[in-house]
C-alpha cells in the first residue's frame, strides 16, 4: 500500500529517469550504495529497491532508472549530496520511512554486513534521527 507520505513526497510523475524528483533519486541512490557495500548487489536487494520504486511508479521502467542511478552513484565519493537533498525535502516522519526502506534493503539478503549496519547508522545520524529511533527501525 502506498503511504500518504509517499504520495505527498514523490507526487505523480511517470517514473522515467529524467522525470523522477531529486529526492526520490537520492533515496534510491542510498539504497543502491547500501546494497553495493558488501561487494555485490544481491538479487533480493534489487527486488527490495524495485519494490520501493514500484510502489511509487507502478508503470515506470525500473531497469532503466536502476541502471542509470547505479552507474551515476559509482562515480560519487560522498553521500552528502543525497543526504542534503533528503534533509531539504523531507520531514522527520518521512526520513524515518526512508530509513525503514533502507533497512529493508539491508535485511533482504539475509546477511547484515557490519559495514551496511554502520553506514545505516551514519545515514540516520546525518538525517538527524536519534540512535534510539534508529534502533527501533532495526527491531
Amino acid at each position: 500500500m502506498l503511504s500518504i507520505f509517499k504520495k505527498k513526497l514523490f507526487g505523480d510523475t511517470s517514473g522515467t529517469p529524467e522525470d523522477i524528483p531529486p529526492h526520490v533519486s537520492a533515496v534510491i541512490c542510498l539504497m543502491i550504495e547500501i546494497a553495493r557495500l558488501d561487494g555485490k548487489i544481491d538479487e533480493n536487494e534489487i527486488e527490495e529497491i524495485k519494490s520501493f520504486y514500484s510502489d511509487l511508479y507502478p508503470d515506470g521502467n525500473f531497469s532503466e532508472v536502476f541502471n542509470d542511478l547505479k552507474d551515476w552513484t559509482s562515480h560519487k565519493e560522498s553521500f552528502n549530496p543525497f543526504i542534503n537533498i533528503i534533509n531539504s525535502n523531507c520531514t522527520k516522519k518521512m526520513k524515518i520511512e526512508i530509513l525503514e526502506n533502507i533497512w529493508s534493503v539491508i535485511l533482504s539478503d539475509d546477511n547484515i554486513d557490519p559495514y551496511e549496519e554502520s553506514l545505516f547508522m551514519q545515514i540516520g545520524d546525518l538525517l538527524i534521527i536519534s540512535k534510539h529511533e534508529l534502533e527501533k527501525i532495526k527491531q
